[in-house]
């Protein structure tokens, strides 16, 4: 909150406040030092007013104009000592400056003083010209020495520490791979700390800066900003870049229109998975002098050029400034910086919850101060928190256990295996995993960078749809429950492919009916997806669509409940421009069971669809 002030607007009257005889030699120096202020003659200025203060040491308007003159020097301790001065020698005849005074105390966490010295000027000053702000200082004065009064600061520890600034922590899931921005001879350069070891990233250019960055939660796609590179299209841009091996990676790729502009972009946080991108920026089309904004996915190419949507500013801009989004690996907590929600100051973080109606909670004062916090993170366990400060010199990296209101729920993570039939490693042309509890995707990667190592977030009390394609080879989609996640002890799913066969069959298993219905459940969306996809993908294979039933009801039933169902299928794959003369469907009723019908279980496994390769 740094005030730059019109001082000859303020200064109108320059005797105003004075009592008695008003020496002519110290008005007369007092006003070339007006003069030489307002021409930046800083140091003549200066000296003009230490003259008129040996004239006449009682003259107040001497140290307003001192404020003025040091808050243009940016020396806030003087600025701030000249108005205590000031008001020592004259509390009524410069009731402007009251708000100064409370700008410069709120700016030390002196919450007290300032609050005293916002009231007395909305009770002293005539004008009142920031009467608004006046009253927003005194709402954040009042949150402040409440929170003071009732939080508590939690312990600290160091976790990146340098004799360099050092900020913006990024992680991916498993907490193995971390990211910073680090500040050396006024450029900013991304470094990662992977087993102990620091590395300065290949990304690095050695004449602009790259940082603020944001990973994946797999840590096989980088975001960062990157500022007046060769191809900006505005003062900063966002791009991203893919991990080759466990230290290098590619050549960053601006994202472009609709993500980038002629205005400032930075600063973002990519989902999970990749599809989501929130930013901020200073575009138009926002609340205020810096919004939030987020983009959703649309395709990768090979040579890893992305397609985002047109980008659309959060419901929970205001007319301030929010910025440094942190998108936690639920895909649906987010937390930003803002200076306009009632905060310590400057610029706070705030948890907000995308999917709810609430408004954003202040996460407390072990991180937030009265100064600017930006590039705040959680890591996966939902319970602890990321920050730089600082408070010992350089701005370091530290962290603490975040208090149980603002904790986050446990993510855990996959890995996924891909093999064929004798256990040989595959590399898949498309992965994909979908929570179909809430619809949402987990992982997606497509033959565009496919990484070495498959990792997906498990929520815990899920359903999760697993598929995978390979070209040549039959589509691997199977579901899963997940109970409690378990951050430290991560699950591998082993997908097995097959190769295309005549007679081979596979079993959707995200394909779901009500029960004697026969029309698709939405959750069914994303397996029919997978099927259209890899009939695309193999354009040479034919195939039948069968319909099973459990041994509930009779013959004649299941037959044409089954076949019904098998019709479903074939007619969204040829409205989905899968031609006809590539398939056929048929009803089973409840022959051909592949478990025994004794029990709800084996019933479920026996209502199932099929597809077999015929050609």
């Amino acid at each position: 909150m740094k005030w730059r002030w019109y001082f000859v607007a303020l200064l109108t009257v320059c005797v105003s406040g004075l009592s008695g005889q008003v020496n002519k030699k110290a008005l007369q120096e007092y006003e070339a030092a007006k003069q030489y202020l307002k021409d930046r003659s800083y140091e003549k200025a200066l000296q003009a007013l230490e003259k008129a203060e040996q004239y006449d040491a009682g003259m107040a308007s001497i140290w307003f104009l001192r404020a003025d003159l040091y808050n243009q020097l940016k020396d806030t301790d003087n600025e701030l000592l000249s108005m205590q001065k000031g008001f020592a020698l004259d509390s009524t005849g410069f009731t402007a400056y009251y708000f100064y005074l409370g700008e410069r105390y709120f700016d030390r966490g002196a919450y007290a003083e300032a609050l005293a010295a916002y009231r007395k000027y909305l009770g002293t000053d005539t004008k009142l010209k920031r009467a608004e702000e006046a009253g927003k200082r005194i709402a954040n004065c009042q949150f402040a020495l409440e929170a003071l009064r009732t939080g508590e600061r939690q312990p600290v520890e160091l976790f990146i520490g340098s004799d360099r600034d050092v900020y913006w922590p990024s992680l991916d899931i498993t907490g193995k791979t971390v990211l910073y921005t680090r500040l050396e001879n006024n450029e900013e350069n991304i470094w990662m700390r992977r087993d102990s070891a620091d590395h300065y990233l290949n990304i690095n250019t050695p004449y602009y800066n790259e940082g603020t960055q944001s990973l994946t939660a797999d840590g096989q796609m980088l975001y960062f900003t990157g500022c007046d590179l060769p191809d900006s299209r505005g003062s900063c841009d966002i791009y991203v870049s893919y991990r080759i091996s466990d230290t290098l990676w590619s050549e960053p790729v601006n994202l472009g229109d609709p993500v980038n502009s002629d205005a400032w972009e930075a600063q973002p946080s990519v989902s999970p998975d990749g599809t989501r991108l929130f930013f901020a920026s200073g575009r138009e089309g926002g609340k205020g002098g810096c919004d939030i904004w987020y983009s959703v996915l649309r395709a990768r190419w090979p040579n890893g050029r992305q397609i985002w949507s047109p980008p659309r500013p959060l419901l929970l801009n205001t007319p301030g400034n929010e910025m440094a989004p942190f998108l936690y690996y639920d895909g649906k907590t987010l937390f930003f910086a803002s200076d306009n929600y009632p905060g310590m100051g400057g610029m706070d973080i705030y948890k907000v919850d995308l999917e709810g109606s609430g408004e954003p909670k202040h996460i407390g004062i072990t991180v937030n101060t009265h100064r600017n916090e930006m590039g705040f993170a959680v890591d996966a366990s939902g319970k602890w928190g990321y920050f730089a400060s600082d408070k010992t010199g350089p701005k370091n990296i530290y962290r603490y256990r975040l208090e149980e209101e603002m904790a986050c729920e446990e993510v855990a993570y996959m890995r996924l295996l891909v093999q064929d039939e004798a256990g040989g490693k595959i590399v898949p042309d498309r992965v994909f995993v979908q929570d179909l509890v809430q619809g949402d995707t987990l992982f997606y990667y497509n033959e565009s960078f496919m990484p070495p190592e498959l990792i997906t977030c498990v929520p815990s009390d899920s359903r999760l749809l697993v598929s995978v394609l390979k070209k040549g080879y039959l589509y691997c989609s199977d579901t899963m429950r997940v109970g409690r996640a378990a951050y430290d002890s991560p699950e591998t799913k082993i997908l097995v492919l097959q190769r295309i066969q005549p007679e081979r069959t596979l079993v959707l298993k995200g394909i779901f009916f009500d029960v004697d219905k026969a029309v698709l459940k939405p959750e069914s969306e994303q397996e029919l997806k997978q099927l259209t996809e890899f009939l695309r993908m193999n354009p040479e294979v034919k195939i039948e669509i069968s319909g099973y039933t459990d041994d509930s009801g009779t013959d004649e039933y299941n037959n044409r409940l089954s076949e019904a169902r098998a019709l479903e299928v074939y007619t969204y794959l040829f409205l989905n421009r899968i031609k006809k003369e590539r398939m056929q469907y048929r009803g089973y009723g409840k022959t051909r069971p592949v478990a025994p019908n004794s029990t709800e279980e084996g019933r479920a496994k026996n209502r199932r669809t099929e597809i077999k390769v015929i050609e």
